[in-house]
């Protein structure tokens, strides 16, 4: 097959799908894993995809957002380590900030301690805490639909008025210089949680490496990061700030 029919079944594959691994791309092809590799970095230099861990998917526009659903079902595996590694940090009788998110949702899971108390801004979270008899304080507000974030003046507020020991926070984009996400209200909320945590750490799958949004939050100094130890951006950020790898 010529380069370019290889390169353009890749588009029509993420035409349909919008996401694609590179196993299944090397199947499709029948060609060896460099030359998709090289494909896919043509591609991407051509702005018609964005490579991420393990495949590739289309690129976004900064304001554009994946809902909770489509989230919840990408690098399942990832997130989950990402998840065990920051429930680990959490101390006896903390005050903890859980965010809303998909990365953030496995984190619910793996909390059974009962001798701390756990801040959400997710209904949803907030539902599966009370379950566990997990202490746990809701923050109101807006509810953002596809993201199932309390967000808004009310959100902000109730934020500013209370201290945390940790904050465990998504992002959609993590570059050299700043957290980003899609979303201006969204942002106004995970900066205000930042700036009352007395630690803050930034839970992102791979694919949220090198991505920017339309929103500022903070820049990446103002965080920990706990990722993939498998990403070529890993050594811009770590020379910025802290980062946990799994």
């Amino acid at each position: 097959m010529l380069k370019s029919e290889r390169k353009q079944v890749i588009l029509e594959e993420l035409k349909q799908h919008k996401i694609v691994s590179l196993e299944k791309l090397v199947g499709l092809l029948d060609t060896s894993e460099s030359t998709v590799r090289r494909d896919l970095d043509e591609l991407e230099s051509e702005n018609k995809l964005r490579r991420v861990h393990g495949g590739a998917e289309l690129p976004h526009s900064l304001q554009e957002e994946e809902t909770i659903q489509e989230k919840s079902v990408k690098n399942l595996q990832e997130k989950k380590l990402i998840a065990q590694r920051a429930s680990s940090l959490i101390k006896e009788k903390d005050v903890i900030f859980v965010d809303a998110g998909s990365t953030t949702a496995f984190l619910i899971k793996e909390l059974e301690r009962k001798d701390i108390t756990v801040v959400t801004n997710s209904i949803h979270h907030a539902v599966q805490l009370v379950d566990k008899q997990i202490p746990t304080v809701i923050i109101g507000g807006g509810v953002k639909m596809t993201t199932d974030a309390s967000i808004g003046g009310v959100a902000l507020n109730q934020i500013n008025q209370l201290h945390f020991d940790r904050a465990f926070i998504g992002m959609n984009g993590v570059d050299e210089g700043y957290f980003t996400t899609p979303d201006m209200e969204e942002g106004a909320v995970k900066r205000a949680i930042l700036e009352n945590a007395k630690q803050t750490y930034v839970l992102a799958d791979s694919s949220k490496l090198g991505q920017s949004c339309f929103a500022k939050v903070a820049p990446i100094k103002r965080a920990i990061v706990i990722t993939s130890k498998d990403h070529e951006l890993l050594s811009a950020i770590k020379e910025k700030t802290e980062v946990i790898e799994v």
